[in-house]
């Protein structure tokens, strides 16, 4: 692509090259000849230092924000702010594949991944083709989309998906989107991606807030600064569905007048003040939901067999946002009923204990302690047994968590499991004194660092009426190690431990409890 074509839009100072640009490339080892180099500034590397290795391998021209060591004066572009040029330099290579798409981000703490598959059935079901970025996986209609080996990253050397991939990744997937005739994308934008501006090149038409709570606090430092991330998705966005009754969602309206808010509150309180909500809630145990969603535009039941309260609020903002990108009401309900859920998210393995002497076990992305207390909440209502928490944290994450993450588990459940959750290159014996300080002593508590013994372990002590929780890995079917992601299937260690459960032997993993509680 000729220069002037791929920095439309883009302030840049310095002379344009007359060659065409082959690529655009933001990690110097992967540069082949014809390269634009683009310099970030990450935690651990700055691409300013990487741009003679750049050059090196064939860059027909390097762009920073100041001039990089070893790259000649007439190869060296500078624009104030590389981040927010790298994606609009993206959104040029491929030919701004966004334009006559519906364009809708969904952000927040918990609930993400949940909230945008769901919208994107109801959207089909509406007759609409949509397309989806989300943290475990992305697709054009009913295509798959491959984000690289590296889940979305453009830099990072231990493959391991994100919630939104880098522009390298994200623009040529919303391309394969637009000539596959999609008719809207949704993505999930996370708070590293907002600060990080790596989708600044579109302005969503449509924005969608599930919820907010402390995570990422090593990145963002405060809840305020993580909140204002989030926030800055609203810029120039004409519509937004949000949770009501998240007293920082709340703060939304005031700072956003431009905005046309759809408030969404399950308070029957306030029936008059948002504009959904949810009346007569009904649980039903392990099969769902019930609810009636009303509001001035519509009113119908829902029904869905996600359990837990916290699908009340997935399926209103869902509802909510697909009516507001033009859904169909009868559709939409009765699309809800069909969603069983995303991969992950309450996920339950197998049959389960209903009449059939083994424990129920769910698996669940959470990794958060609001995110862990909201799910131990939902499965205790259903769930009068014994109920069992297996759980760990990453690696080269967010300390501060981890005694948070025990107080939780501690309280929501009858006994805990404390394992590996990717350590990355941290050491798991560092992670795990971290989790430790925060339990009390009220729970039964035991460490075993391989997770799938900790998971045949679990299962094995649970008793028939028992509910074991698998928390954290969700969808993901890696360990990511020091040796970088290794092949690990929660799922399939538990359906085995399920069928292997009552059969005489040794309990597996019992020495390394033992010797590992000792400790």
């Amino acid at each position: 692509m000729r220069a002037e074509q791929i920095f439309k839009g883009i302030p840049v100072s310095g002379r344009l090259p007359e060659g065409d640009f082959t690529s655009i490339r933001s990690d110097s080892r992967r540069v082949i000849p014809g390269s634009l180099f683009v310099c970030l500034k990450g935690a651990k590397r700055d691409g300013h230092d990487c741009g003679a290795e750049a050059m090196k391998n064939g860059a027909l021209a390097v762009l920073g924000e100041r001039p990089a060591e070893g790259v000649p004066d007439d190869r060296m572009l500078l624009t104030p702010d590389t981040r927010e040029a790298e994606s609009r330099l993206w959104n040029n290579f491929t030919g701004s594949p966004g334009e006559g798409m519906m364009k809708i981000a969904v952000t927040g703490t918990a609930g993400k991944t949940t909230v945008a598959l769901l919208l994107s059935e109801l959207l089909r079901a509406s007759g609409q083709k949509t397309g989806y970025v989300t943290t475990v996986g992305a697709a054009a209609g009913s295509v798959p989309l491959s984000l690289g080996e590296n889940g979305g990253s453009s830099v990072s050397d231990i493959p391991g998906a994100m919630t939104t991939p880098d522009p390298e990744f994200f623009f040529p997937a919303l391309r394969a989107m637009r000539e596959g005739g999609c008719a809207a994308v949704i993505w999930e934008a996370s708070s590293q991606s907002l600060a990080l501006k790596k989708t600044s090149a579109l302005t969503p038409d449509l924005a969608v807030f599930t919820n907010l709570s402390p995570e990422h606090m090593d990145f963002h430092g405060t809840m305020e600064n993580y909140f204002r991330a989030k926030a800055s998705l609203l810029r120039g966005v004409p519509r937004a569905v949000i949770w009501g009754d998240d007293p920082w969602l709340a703060r939304l309206p005031g700072m956003f007048p431009s905005v046309s808010f759809t408030v969404c509150s399950a308070e029957s309180g306030r029936a008059g003040h948002a504009d959904v909500t949810a009346l007569r809630i009904r649980s039903r145990g392990a099969d769902g939901m019930d609810y009636l969603w009303f509001s001035s535009r519509a009113v119908f039941r829902v029904r869905t067999p996600m359990p837990g309260r916290f699908s009340v609020i997935n399926t209103m903002l869902a509802c909510a946002a697909a009516l507001n990108a033009g859904g169909d009401p009868a559709s939409v309900r009765d699309a809800v009923s069909d969603f069983r859920g995303a991969p992950g998210r309450l996920y339950r393995v197998g049959a389960g204990g209903e009449g059939r002497g083994k424990p129920s076990v769910f698996i669940d992305y959470a990794h958060t302690p609001e995110a862990m207390e909201a799910v131990l909440r939902s499965v205790r209502s259903f769930s009068p047994g014994k109920l069992t928490a297996v759980f760990g944290c990453g690696g080269e994450r967010d300390r501060t968590k981890r005694p948070r993450m025990a107080e939780t588990a501690e309280n929501g459940a009858d006994a805990v499991i404390v394992t590996s959750d990717n350590p990355r290159g941290e050491d798991p014996d560092a992670i795990f004194r971290d989790i430790l300080r925060g339990f009390t002593g009220k729970t039964p508590v035991t460490v075993i660092p391989s997770r799938a013994r900790a998971i045949r372990a679990a299962i094995s002590s649970s008793p028939p009426d028992g509910t074991v929780l698998l928390l954290g890995k969700g969808h993901e079917k890696y360990e990511i190690t020091s040796r970088g992601r290794q092949p690990f299937d929660e799922e399939a260690v538990a359906r085995d431990a399920l069928a292997a459960y009552g059969s005489p032997g040794p309990v597996d993993g019992a020495e390394e409890r033992e010797s590992e509680s000792d400790g």
